[in-house]
């Protein structure tokens, strides 16, 4: 069966927090051995020219309870990554739920980006498109449109679990 973009939203997958964080060219691969080590947990809300995910506060081993993960909470509110994680095998799906509704489940309606640049910043309302402008101040309370590389998302998640 061929993956179309419809397969992949609502996917849960797990990041590892123990992989080399020199490996720029993701040649590491995960292995079954490395499933009981520890893990945060993502989920694909939607695809674009990016995925735009989010991530669970969950951290455990990759066999973890999904209903666990979802209820743990979101760590930060959702961000764009490349696929590449996942493409290359360092990070792994663990579960393609097939009633993920991104309104119910994800809260979709609130979810806000900020775009631009240069003092030209807009939030944009991800549900219904629409933009407003806003401060530079004031979009420091939202994350910002930026797509994130698997090693760089890996050590922002390691960041925030040590400020914890």
């Amino acid at each position: 069966m061929k993956t179309t973009k419809e397969h992949i939203i609502g996917t849960i997958f797990c990041i590892p927090l123990f992989m080399p964080k020199d490996d720029w060219k993701l040649k590491v691969k995960l292995t079954n051995e490395d499933l009981s080590k520890n893990f945060v947990f993502g989920r694909v809300i939607e695809i674009s020219s990016s995925v735009l995910v989010e991530i669970f506060n969950y951290v455990g081993c990759a066999t973890s309870d999904v209903n666990d993960i979802i209820k743990s909470g979101i760590m930060f509110s959702p961000i764009q990554i490349f696929w590449d994680g996942i493409i290359k095998k360092r990070w792994r799906i663990i579960d393609q739920p097939k009633n993920y509704d991104k309104y119910k489940d994800s809260n979709y309606k609130n979810l806000k980006m900020v775009f631009g640049m240069d003092e030209d910043f807009r939030l944009r309302d991800l549900s219904t498109k629409t933009e407003t402008s806003i401060s530079s101040e004031e979009s420091d309370k939202y994350e910002f449109s930026l797509v994130w590389f698997p090693i760089d998302l890996e050590d922002r998640i390691i960041a925030h679990l040590e400020e914890m």
